[in-house]
């Protein structure tokens, strides 16, 4: 819906200004079009590239998007990457230079996606918050909705990823701040030992969830299998 009330409001400004300008005011509005129109696609190019200058080394870019026009009728489009350690956005300005803003998978808090009316010049809407205080969160309408879905996907696996890893580490530093914990060994070690035995035998199940070779239902059987024996 925003991208159809924007693209009706400069609509309605341009027709405002031809009606009381007499019909001139189709002169700037024709070189308005021009501007925003012709060479889009060089645009669009120089601002991918402005991105891929801001990677980090070793990092990689899984999906990129540049936003739809529409969302962007007075000023520069946005573009929009998910990579394989963050969320990274270019803003450029109507004069030069640019500003980036990102936000690394493990401070990501939540994801959201709404796809608009008149998906094909609209897209969808991309929201994604952050667990740092005072950090304000990406937002970007008007994102393709192919790209969009992808970069959805992604993150929702991220942020379950993040929050596994959260869970474990802090069932990891409660154990810690306890001493430890003490199970009486039923393969007849001892208590100390079968509970180290324990906790290195789900790290090592965590470790074939984490790169992808079992899935998470198949980790969370494994677990209890370890569990269930002691």
């Amino acid at each position: 819906m925003k991208g159809v009330i924007s693209l009706l409001q400069a609509i309605g400004i341009w027709l405002l200004i031809a009606a009381l300008s007499f019909g001139v005011g189709l002169i700037p509005l024709a070189i308005w079009a021009a501007v925003v129109f012709l060479g889009a696609a060089e645009r669009a190019e120089k601002a991918n590239a402005i991105l891929d200058k801001t990677l980090m080394t070793g990092e990689t870019v899984i999906a990129r998007a540049i936003q739809h026009r529409v969302f962007a009728l007075f000023r520069r489009r946005t573009a929009i990457a998910i990579t394989s350690s963050r969320i990274l956005t270019v803003q450029r300005g109507l004069l030069g230079g640019f500003k980036m803003a990102d936000m690394q998978w493990k401070d990501l808090k939540d994801v959201r996606l709404e796809q608009n009316i008149l998906d094909s010049i609209c897209g969808s809407n991309l929201a994604f918050d952050s667990l740092l205080a005072g950090h304000p969160g990406i937002a970007v309408d008007g994102v393709p909705s192919d790209q969009a879905s992808a970069m959805y996907a992604k993150a929702q696996y991220e942020e379950q990823a993040w929050e596994e890893k959260r869970r474990v580490r802090g069932l990891e530093e409660t154990r810690a701040a306890s001493g430890g914990v003490m199970i009486g060994g039923g393969d007849g070690t001892g208590g100390g030992a079968g509970a180290e035995r324990m906790v290195e035998e789900i790290r090592k199940a965590k470790e074939l969830l984490d790169s992808g070779a079992v899935s998470d239902a198949e980790f969370q059987e494994m677990k209890a299998k370890i569990l269930g024996r002691a």
